[in-house]
């Protein structure tokens, strides 16, 4: 009775069955894990475990343990030993544990674990330095970056007191009693030990009752970038003639390299750009000032694969010949008076692995022609002042608004380097060859500078028809000029002929000329052509009978015509005390 007493209070269920499989002992523990209500002592075991492992015990009489099975959404932990006497298998005792709280905790250990290595692996992979002191400034941890930044290992780091290393010159000035002093997140730019200027950010951390209980710093090398900085500095000074449009080239940034065209001369010219995007031949852009010869470049450039990397912009007429040199393939330290003494990379060394755009290379001296070929074919350079090689990989693009080939003949341009850029020659055309772009590009640039001024305007049709017809020497930088200028200028929100510039007016041949846009029906075309003769008519002569001798026909057809196509005073908006309509 006491065994009895006792096997039943065990906390694990134990279950024993004899040789035959029959249950001879279950305690209360068993039947709770396993399910079962009322007597089971003398059943066999497989009505109430159909699958256990105590089967293969009593063939085997080899132990199963820690064998982890699912019963009723709970994971049990059951060993099953043989009951031996001699060598003979009497029968099989198995034990029963509920693990799954344990089991669940287990596996979120593990997740904790897979987590802690994965931000451990985060934390020490980053190229910037993270520096973790406790509230009082003790240093608790910091990644390998630091090692770069300070030159000393890591673990030298752990436990000092951030005053002490800045006392010991490694960075200063210290950030992190300025974060426990404000309990704000601080930035500063710090000098190290090792000559280094980092840009470094602290973030507090606090407990729930508010207090400090780490400073997290990260820290960000500008050592370059500060040296970039002086550099120009000291190129400014320098040039300061030219400092200007030098900054501008450098830094130029255009917004967008969206080609706006609806011409099919310029969609054979843009499904070009794209083909050779995808190599990395030199190209030749060609045409008139204004055309957007740089923005096709910037467009090749961004469709090519060297697109993350920059695209850098040089004038070729817009830089003295002497600074020409050094500001193409750089300078060694103290190669002539002026120069940093740690040199200076060149426009070549900046656009490694991008795109750089030589615009107006025919203004390039015929000495540095030389050395330009030479890095074509070498793709490697020599800084002025230099003996060593630098190998250089930037595609070139090149834009001329000259003749290239009467300069070849003239002898005023390399005919082997001609060549050399003249692999895939594109000629952007004049805008009076393409006409049909010109609505969209208006329409393009009004947008733009309606958003830019905030004000709302739009342009009539008679104006949009004298942009049209108009010639446009200085091409579309000379039309987005013009839109600016009426946008900005004019008080009325519609632009009207009446407030174009009289030389656009005036245009020789302009009034004459019919450009059509699309295909519609002749009657269409007619009756707008003779609404548009008419409004010119009106503008120029503000008189209908001035505007019948110019049109050869009756006043009175001038009337009517009028009337019927809806051409009134108040539509035009100009002083028409003469005209003699009612």
């Amino acid at each position: 009775m006491q065994f009895e007493a006792g096997f039943q209070e065990i906390y694990h269920g134990v279950l024993m069955v004899d040789s035959n499989g029959y249950i001879v002992g279950c305690n209360k523990a068993a039947k709770e894990l396993l399910g079962i209500n009322g007597h089971v002592v003398g059943e066999m075991a497989k009505e109430v475990l159909p699958d256990s492992a105590m089967y293969e015990v009593l063939e085997t009489g080899i132990p199963v343990i820690n064998n982890k099975v699912d019963i009723g959404g709970r994971v049990i932990l059951s060993n099953h030993k043989p009951i031996l006497e001699g060598n003979k298998i009497t029968g099989v005792v198995t034990s029963f544990q509920d693990i799954t709280d344990l089991d669940a905790v287990a596996q979120e250990l593990e997740v904790t674990k897979e987590l802690n290595k994965e931000l451990e692996a985060v934390f020490n992979s980053s190229y910037d330095e993270i520096f973790v002191t406790d509230g009082a400034g003790f240093t608790l941890r910091v990644n390998k970056a630091s090692e770069r930044f300070y030159g000393m290992k890591a673990e030298e780091l752990i436990g000092k007191h951030v005053s002490k290393l800045e006392d010991l010159g490694l960075f200063s000035p210290s950030i992190t009693p300025q974060v426990l002093r404000t309990k704000k997140r601080t930035t500063l730019i710090q000098s190290t030990k090792s000559g280094k200027k980092i840009i470094v950010t602290a973030n507090p951390v606090f407990d729930e009752k508010g207090k400090i209980i780490r400073v997290v710093t990260n820290s960000r090398d500008i050592t370059e970038l500060s040296n970039l900085r002086q550099r120009l500095e000291d190129t400014e000074k320098l040039i300061d003639n030219y400092r200007t449009e030098i900054v501008k080239l450098r830094k130029e940034r255009v917004y967008t390299s969206e080609i706006i065209s609806k011409s099919a001369i310029m969609q054979k010219i843009l499904i070009l750009a794209a083909k050779v995007a995808a190599v990395d031949s030199t190209v030749l852009i060609e045409g008139e000032s204004g055309v957007g010869k740089g923005v096709v470049a910037l467009n090749i450039h961004q469709l090519s694969k060297r697109s993350e990397y920059p695209f850098i912009t040089i004038n070729c007429g817009a830089i003295p010949e002497n600074l020409m040199e050094s500001e193409l393939f750089g300078y060694e330290g103290g190669s002539f008076t002026g120069a940093k003494k740690e040199g200076k990379k060149g426009l070549f060394e900046i656009a490694s692995s991008g795109t750089i755009f030589l615009d107006e290379i025919s203004e390039l001296p015929l000495n540095l022609q030389v050395k330009l070929l030479q890095v074509i074919q070498d793709k490697r350079l020599r800084r002025v002042g230099g003996n060593d090689y630098i190998d250089v990989n930037a595609r070139i693009l090149a834009a001329t608004n000259r003749n290239m080939s009467r300069l070849v003949k003239e002898r005023k341009f390399r005919e082997d380097l001609y060549y050399r850029l003249n692999v895939v020659p594109l000629n952007v055309p004049p805008l009076r060859h393409r006409k049909e772009d010109i609505p969209v590009l208006v329409e393009h640039f009004l947008e733009a500078f309606l958003e830019k001024y905030e004000i709302h305007k739009k342009i009539a049709p008679e104006t949009l028809e004298l942009l049209i017809n108009y010639n446009w020497p200085g091409n579309v930088r000379e039309l987005e000029n013009l839109v600016e200028r009426v946008v900005v200028t004019v008080d009325a929100l519609v632009v009207l002929p009446m407030h174009l510039p009289d030389y656009i007016l005036h245009a020789d041949g302009s009034s004459a000329k019919v450009f059509i846009l699309d295909i519609c029906p002749l009657k269409i075309a007619t009756d707008e052509l003779e609404r548009q003769l008419l409004n010119k008519a009106l503008i120029k002569f503000q008189n209908t009978y001035k505007m019948a001798d110019a049109l050869e026909v009756n006043q009175s057809t001038i009337v009517r015509k009028m009337h019927r196509h809806g051409i009134f005073k108040d539509s035009i908006q100009l002083p028409i005390n003469e005209l003699d309509i009612n």
